[in-house]
């Protein structure tokens, strides 16, 4: 190990509330210089952050514009980090005193790499936090510590080409013993209370495969099975000694690969019990059956029955008969005109699609490997060796609850036919697992909550409530009924048939309360239906309140711990954090102009909290503090280049739809403003937007719609809430797009000549039905838009294989019946149907393997716009999908949008792409040229 002294860095004190490159009233912004192309490379993006259990160190890995990256270390009390090039996916040993990370290839190198055709591999670090030496460890693909942290498992790549899925594992003990190594390792699994590690091995030939079992406080090697076979889903019972994992086994009758489920008891005593399940010999499992490889085995609580998943075989073919001719001497004969026969006959490409499918055949395609894993769920009673299989019909999605006492299991086919085009329910079961007996807890459930901690309930939310089942009475109740809240998201998608709720919050121990949101607070309701309170104040403010779950691993909070929230200003857009014991009313900790994504994060083992703090111009940093949140320190410090370079703000802007709904905008201002001029400005929309007025927008020209680059480039951005009525999603854009506008250019500070629009999907439909229906804007851009309704409802959402009709039903759309029922709202909300009236220079991008808009929306409005004589130009990118993958297509589009708004917002000389087009030999041309420059 070498001994690598931590790189220092001097980080600037920065107090909480202050906020870098504030120009008030716009003064001497201009000042400094504007960002060009040449400078984005070098801007940062911090990643989530992770604390060590003493809360000494934070560690988060930055990346940046360049595709380069880093992980710094940053001890929390001090100024000094630690800095690993490439370095990721850190994690601290539960004893705090190492720090694990995968070490990457840099893009230069991976270029080197992969022109030269070899394999590109990521290594491994391991800091000692404690003395700071650093050791590499090359050709790692990935690690784990032990349940206390002395002990670490690295795993290699294995041999290029092999079949085997074996790779050496490596074995260090960091308390100061010699590391040991396992080869042929296709699989390892530490337990997860306690230092055993479980392998499977996988060697070529099969010769030596098997399970092994390493301690290695003792260095005791054992081998609890081998055979030829494969062994897989390596499954450690939580806090206990018990271990089960499946092995495959030959059966030529057959062309899907069966297991035997092998388990162990009291794997730390010497004397372990080793329990066998195998098809081949008698037991209950169901005739025709095959224990299946991608539901991994799972235990009960108390450890008596193991839970697997079983599929029916699928038997070998039968081969069909020879059908060519044999000669007397049984010799196979020569096809017509003494030609060789064919040894396989070509099989025709087609697919039968069928208007009865239920499930349109785009869709099962896209769903294949689903559809192939589909499964029952069956219990193995380790104590008789017994199996029961569980939910019989009623098994889709199927979820152990009450410690592995009950089933939920779920039917959706008493709705698949109706679920065609509207929306999908099921109806929802509780298995005995014991027994296998079940009940029907309800019908037609659609928002299904799964089971609390504990197991006693089932929650699901139907209507405007929430409903539990107690799994041990059998009785069911409506929890939230009589309680002033209101559950239901009015503002979600409004035309679904079973509303959507604002979401569970979390537990208390023992099934004790049930936490659920409404639209700014949270109320803990008794899941017997015995009633509620509200535990936050946030209404009468209009402040939103969210519990915030600061153990990871706990999955229900303690009744006599304090709640900590997230808090959010539904007018100010301030945010912060609060805390409260239940029935006190939350203090608030932090309350500011700035934007926490991320919560709040605790250190383990210590009271040592941090979080995420950022501002459209204050570059996202982390800060750690104490249980109160406040003298919080500032640990990193991003992009402090930004302060050489002169910086654009935010401001809200308040509104009127022409409806009367009070709504809001996020305005940015120009990089360069000078108050005693006005500028041009871009709005970009979508549906709600204006929570984004605090977050920090990296410059990255891969990000085409980057608000950033506008801002550098001299343009106002803004970026209004849109809101919609039932079946008109484009003239109720119109009807709040146009006021919104109007309200931003009252500032003064905007020209109203020079004002863009752009879109992508949705906002590029509302993009391109705006400018048919208003000359408001002086040029438009459209990513992706949906340009006729009718014919987008026939087509498929390609990339998941469902019907574009459910969208436009129940879903974004809004439109809640087939445009044959509502032939008007139809039309009138089609961008394609007025393209008589567009007069507003428009460009369109469109991906020619777009999953989600069909290429062939683009291609309407193309032909229309031709045969109309209008202005529209549209970019076609071959290959690409609903956003743009390729780095040289992203680059190119967000270079067009900048020309195509420099010529008509601010009078800039047009390219021949903008004015006339390009002949499809000089474009193609063109492309060779720079391929060979």
């Amino acid at each position: 190990m070498r001994n690598i002294l931590p790189r220092i860095t001097a980080i600037l004190a920065v107090v909480l509330g202050a906020a870098a490159g504030l120009y008030p009233e716009g003064a001497a912004a201009q000042d400094k210089p504007t960002l060009g192309a040449d400078d984005y490379d070098q801007w940062e993006s911090p990643g989530q952050a992770s604390l060590s259990p003493d809360g000494l160190w934070l560690a988060v890995t930055v990346r940046r514009v360049d595709e380069t990256s880093e992980l710094r270390v940053h001890r929390t009390d001090s100024d000094s980090v630690v800095i690993a090039a490439e370095g990721s996916r850190s994690e601290f040993g539960a004893d705090g005193n190492w720090l694990v990370y995968a070490i990457g290839v840099s893009p230069d190198d991976r270029e080197r790499l992969s022109e030269r055709g070899d394999p590109i591999r990521n290594g491994a670090g391991l800091l000692n936090l404690r003395t700071g030496e650093q050791d590499e460890i090359e050709a790692v693909q990935s690690f784990s510590f032990s349940d206390d942290g002395r002990y670490l498992a690295l795993r290699r790549y294995g041999p290029e080409e092999s079949e085997s899925a074996g790779a050496d594992v490596l074995v260090r003990d960091l308390g100061g013993g010699g590391p040991i190594s396992f080869g042929n390792v296709s699989g390892f699994a530490w337990q997860e209370d306690g230092n055993l590690l479980a392998m499977t091995v996988d060697a070529g030939e099969r010769v030596g495969n098997g399970v092994r079992l390493y301690d290695p406080e003792s260095g005791r090697i054992r081998s609890l099975d081998t055979d030829e076979a494969t062994y897989r889903e390596l499954s450690w019972r939580e806090d206990a000694p018990d271990l089960a994992v499946l092995k495959t086994y030959e059966d030529e009758a057959h062309e899907d690969t069966a297991h035997v489920a092998l388990a162990w008891r009291d794997l730390d005593s010497d004397t372990p019990r080793t329990l066998v399940l195998d098809p081949r010999e008698p037991s209950e499992l169901p005739g025709g059956t095959r224990i299946v490889e991608h539901r991994i085995p799972s235990w009960s609580d108390d450890g008596s029955t193991i839970f697997l998943g079983l599929q029916e075989r699928i038997p070998v073919e039968t081969a069909a008969e020879d059908e060519e001719m044999e000669g007397e001497d049984g010799e196979e004969g020569e096809g017509e005109n003494g030609a060789e026969p064919d040894d396989e006959e070509e099989s025709p490409g087609v697919e039968v699609w069928h208007s009865l499918d239920v499930d349109p055949i785009p869709q099962q395609r896209v769903r294949e490997s689903r559809l192939r894993q589909e499964h029952d769920l069956g219990a193995w009673d380790l104590a008789d060796g017994g199996f029961l299989l569980l939910g019989g019909d009623h098994a889709d999605q199927a979820e152990i609850a009450d410690g592995g006492r009950h089933v939920l299991a779920r039917d959706e086919t008493p709705y698949d036919v109706d679920a065609m085009f509207r929306q999908q329910f099921h109806d929802l079961y509780a298995v005995d697992a014991r027994t296998g007996s079940r009940e029907l807890v309800r019908e037609r459930v659609t928002i299904d909550m799964g089971s609390s901690p504990g197991g006693r309930y089932a929650v699901w939310f139907e209507g405007a409530d929430y409903w539990t089942h107690d799994l041990t009475t059998g009785e069911t109740r409506n929890v939230t009924e009589g309680l002033a809240g209101t559950f239901v998201d009015l503002d979600r998608t409004p035309t679904r048939e079973q509303m959507g709720p604002f979401g569970i919050a979390g537990w208390l121990e023992d099934d004790a309360a049930l936490l659920v949101n409404d639209r700014f607070d949270v109320w803990e309701v008794s899941p017997d239906g015995s009633g509620g309170r509200r535990l936050t104040a946030g209404a009468e403010d209009e402040v939103r309140h969210r519990v915030l779950r600061l153990d990871r691993e706990a999955d229900a909070f303690a009744p006599s711990e304090a709640l900590y929230y997230s808090t959010y200003g539904e007018w100010t857009k301030k945010a912060g954090f609060s805390r409260a014991r239940r029935g006190d009313t939350p203090e608030p900790l932090i309350w500011a102009d700035a934007s926490f994504a991320g919560g709040l994060l605790k250190a383990e083992d210590a009271d040592v909290y941090a979080f995420r703090r950022e501002r459209f111009d204050d570059s996202p940093d982390y800060f750690v503090t104490g249980p109160d949140l406040d003298e919080a320190r500032q640990v990193t410090r991003t992009n402090p280049f930004q302060e050489d370079y002169a910086w654009g703000r935010t401001q809200l802007i308040d509104y009127e739809n022409e409806w009367g709904r009070p709504l809001q905008g996020a305005l940015v201002y120009p990089a360069d403003h000078d108050p005693d001029r006005t500028y041009p400005m871009i709005v970009f929309h979508y549906e709600m937007l204006s929570q984004g007025l605090h977050r920090y927008v990296v410059p990255d020209p891969t990000r085409y719609y980057n608000v950033q680059i506008w801002s550098q480039e001299g343009y106002f951005v803004f970026m209004p809430d849109i809101v919609y009525r039932d079946r008109r999603p484009g003239q109720s854009n119109v009807e709040t797009l146009r006021p919104a506008v109007a309200a931003a250019v009252e500032t003064g500070m905007i020209d109203a000549d020079r004002v863009g629009l752009i879109g992508h999907s949705w906002g590029g439909y509302q993009t391109t039905f705006f400018v048919t229906q208003d000359d408001l804007f002086a040029a438009a851009v459209a990513g992706a838009p949906l340009t006729n309704l009718m014919s987008m409802y026939l087509s498929f959402y390609w990339n998941s294989g469902g019907t574009d009709a459910r969208i436009f039903e129940i879903s974004q759309g809004r439109m809640q019946v087939p445009w044959w029922e509502d032939w008007d709202s139809y039309f009138n909300n089609s961008p394609l149907h007025h393209i008589q009236n567009l007069n507003t220079p428009l460009l369109i991008e469109f991906g020619t393997e777009d999953g989600a808009v069909e290429f062939n929306q683009g291609v309407e409005f193309y032909n229309a716009a031709r045969r109309a004589g209008k202005h529209m130009v549209m970019l076609v990118y071959e290959g690409e999908n609903h956003g743009l993958a390729r780095e040289p297509n992203q680059r190119d589009y967000q270079s067009r949008i900048l020309q195509w708004f420099a010529h008509y917002l601010k009078g800039e000389p047009a390219p021949a792409w903008i004015t006339t087009g390009v002949p499809y030999l000089e474009q193609k041309d063109g492309l060779k040229k720079k391929k060979v420059s």
